[in-house]
């Protein structure tokens, strides 16, 4: 499923190719600027099926077991996400591949196109649910 460009509600943008690249460093937008997290892991669900994350952050994720049907360049879109083992929510999170294989030649990396802002505060509340980013109370 594609969405119209007039339909997408971005809440992050990020830049990803060598045309607008230059226009994003402008703005601010850098690459890989968020860290990223192994704790806790997250199910990603693509093209129907659910893969959990070796790695994750804002922008972007790496999930393991991958089948490898999409190709670096391609992009897709994830339609749930949520902790592995627990509630998924149905999210929209558009997103290109940047590598496949990796070290267990089953790894996919994919990079964060846009990002519904519902999506976005549902990763933003796992991570901040993360005992070190907690706050003293």
């Amino acid at each position: 499923m594609h969405w119209p460009q007039e339909t997408r509600m971005s809440a992050l943008q990020i830049w990803p190719d060598s045309e607008t690249e230059e226009i994003g460093r402008a703005s601010g937008y850098n690459n890989r600027h968020n860290t990223r997290n192994n704790s806790p892991i997250l199910a990603a669900q693509i093209r129907g099926r659910t893969y959990q994350t070796l790695n994750w952050s804002l922008s972007g994720l790496l999930v393991g077991d991958y089948d490898c049907v999409l190709s670096v360049g391609d992009t897709f879109e994830i339609d749930q996400i949520g902790r592995a083992g627990k509630t998924s929510w149905p999210v929209m999170i558009q997103a290109r591949v940047l590598r496949t294989g990796g070290q267990s030649g089953m790894e996919l990396a994919a990079q964060f196109l846009t990002i519904s802002a519902p999506a976005f505060d549902i990763l933003e509340g796992i991570l901040l649910r993360r005992p070190n980013f907690r706050s003293a109370v």
